[in-house]
């Protein structure tokens, strides 16, 4: 029997090309005695007889008799594509994947010869596929470079990319510097049912940004613009278009807007509103029903000439529902307060007016007759004085969770103390550079300010070598910092786990004493060396103490009483100890 020939249209398999070899798994399409494809074939040869196996010497042997295309069968049609050309392409894109390549290229690319590709992607079976299920998860986790990047590899990755971003409801982005805008718009236009969108920008920004945004998310509901040492050029008008058309927004934060010079902000559906960097402008018109929070952040220029009282009386008046202010500027003054009390919001819960050196005690008694539900009061940076802090107490007892004082020079360690005994509930305490002398780590001016408590006692020692006992069930966060007029400290707070102490600088490390239990983080920033390891030794000791129970008697005399030894106890010694959780804290001094 002569050997095996092979059949003159089938070279050497593809498989032997483009994968290793490997055993054989299964046996051939083709019959093997005729040739012809066993997809419904029957044949009539013999077994023993093969005109292509075994070919008779004599061409004119009856076997020949039959006709020649069953003798001479014609080429078998070629192998469909699904069974053996995808498992072998999908295997080698995954090699070829450039991560570099343009992430503008389309998703829904021709792939004329992996029709079926989607298919196989989601059977799970042969070489290279994945469940459908699977791929999802894994497409779902990866960021929007590689994301675009996966789609190129063949139609079943497109299309599950594809899904992607269509489902997309949260988008967060870093435009780079000298991005085109082209680059955003390809992004956000795979997203049609985007809902909340941040952008973080290191290149300049106008109003093509804005158009972009609103023609690509016609369903967004928040966006977040952020700026990173670069220039927002949107003007109050294009602003207010913007918001006039988006009538799905309800959340609005933009950072750097100090060329919107007058803006007019109408939008029936916009409840969070966040303003950064505002600077000289002309008006302020907020004419937004439904507005809940504000949040305003003016420029610290001197010569900033927003008329922040005309812009506060048309904000309480056509804005009535609003719950939480927040205004931020060097130009608050007591007359600005008299213009948010007039207006009578009667569901304002959070109160913040920063930087206000102007605000003083008459403020606050103002603010405490019209709001009497404040859970949160910041007036930092402002003058109020110990009195203004018995007037809070007095109005906001049952209420105020929050309180931030910080930055107001004129109080003292005897108005923070009656604060933490008057305010049962409260949870927050910001009290940084109260407790200080402005001029005491000044060298120059330090012999004269010696000189000056020396000849008035009264002037300013109050700020020099106070000492500060809170005593609180509730507080949770009491934040000190610049305090360098601060030379003893002691608190007694079960629920503290946030102190910050930094820039203490005159603290005594033998007149410290925390006994707080539940004390998790310490901030010692630019504190004494001694200091940071009397902390480190207050609230990072190991607390293993073991508690005896071991029985105990008294000598015959009655007169002292003494251990029973252990081999008189009724219980074993391993159940008469009892071992106290150590409690973990950090002391971060950089």
């Amino acid at each position: 029997m002569q050997g095996r020939h092979p059949h003159p249209h089938t070279t050497t398999p593809i498989s032997e090309v483009i994968l290793p070899k490997r055993g054989k798994k299964r046996g051939s399409y083709s019959c093997g005695r005729c040739g012809v494809p066993k997809k419904g074939h029957v044949c009539n040869f013999p077994k023993n007889l093969n005109p292509i196996d075994n070919p008779s010497p004599n061409p004119d042997s009856s076997l020949l008799a039959s006709p020649p295309s069953v003798v001479r069968p014609q080429p078998p049609p070629p192998m469909p594509q699904r069974h053996v050309l995808p498992q072998l392409r999908r295997a080698l894109s995954f090699d070829d994947v450039d991560v570099n390549d343009s992430p503008g290229s389309d998703d829904d690319g021709e792939f004329s010869d992996l029709d079926n590709e989607s298919d196989l992607v989601g059977s799970g079976s042969g070489i290279g596929t994945l469940p459908s299920s699977c791929l999802w998860e894994v497409f779902k986790r990866l960021p929007p470079p590689a994301l675009l990047s996966s789609a190129k590899v063949c139609k079943g990755w497109s299309e599950t990319s594809r899904r992607i971003w269509k489902s997309a409801v949260e988008l967060r982005l870093r435009v780079p510097v000298n991005a085109q805008i082209g680059l955003v718009g390809s992004v956000l236009k795979k997203c049609p049912g985007l809902v909340k969108l941040s952008l973080r920008l290191e290149s300049d920004i106008d109003a093509t940004m804005l158009a972009c945004i609103a023609f690509s998310c016609p369903k967004l509901d928040s966006m977040e613009i952020l700026m990173c040492n670069s220039v927002n050029r949107i003007t109050g008008d294009e602003l207010g278009r913007f918001v006039a058309e988006k009538r799905c927004l309800t959340n609005l934060k933009m950072e750097g807007c100090s060329n919107l010079g007058g803006v007019t902000l109408c939008s029936t559906s916009l409840s969070t509103l966040s303003l950064s960097d505002l600077y000289c402008h002309a008006k302020m018109v907020f004419n937004c029903p439904n507005l809940k929070d504000v949040s305003l952040d003016f420029s610290h220029q001197e010569n900033d000439t927003t008329d922040l009282t005309l812009m506060v009386d048309g904000l309480g008046r056509s804005c009535p529902r609003l719950q939480n202010i927040h205004i931020a500027s060097i130009r608050l003054t007591h007359a600005v307060v008299l213009a948010l009390t007039a207006a009578n919001l009667r569901g304002l819960r959070m109160l913040s007016l920063v930087l206000g050196s102007e605000i003083t005690d008459a403020s606050v008694a103002a603010i405490a007759s019209s709001y009497s539900s404040l859970e949160l009061l910041d007036l930092s940076g402002s003058s109020i004085s110990d009195s203004g802090i018995g007037m809070i107490c007095n109005i906001f007892p049952e209420t105020l969770s929050k309180l931030l004082l910080a930055l107001c020079p004129n109080i003292t360690s005897s108005g923070i103390q009656f604060a933490a005994a008057q305010l049962p509930n409260l949870e927050l305490l910001d009290c940084g550079m109260t407790i200080s002398d402005p001029d005491l780590d000044n060298p120059t001016t330090q012999e004269n300010n010696d000189i000056q408590l020396q000849r008035t006692p009264n002037s300013k020692q109050h700020l020099i070598y106070q000492k500060l006992i809170i005593k609180h069930t509730c507080l949770k966060k009491l934040s000190l910092w610049g305090c360098s007029g601060l030379d003893a400290l002691y608190l007694n707070c079960p629920e503290l786990n946030d102190l910050n102490l930094n820039s203490c600088t005159n603290l005594n490390p033998e007149r410290l004493l925390l006994q707080c239990p539940n004390l998790e983080c310490v901030h010692a920033l630019g504190c004494q060396d001694a200091l940071v390891g009397t902390l480190k030794n207050q609230v990072c000791t190991d607390f293993m103490a073991v508690e005896d129970h071991s029985h105990c008697k008294r000598l015959p005399d009655g007169s002292k009483r003494i251990k029973v030894p252990d081999l008189f106890s009724p219980q074993p010694t391993d159940k008469k100890t009892k071992r106290i959780s150590k409690r973990c804290c950090t002391v971060l001094v950089n």
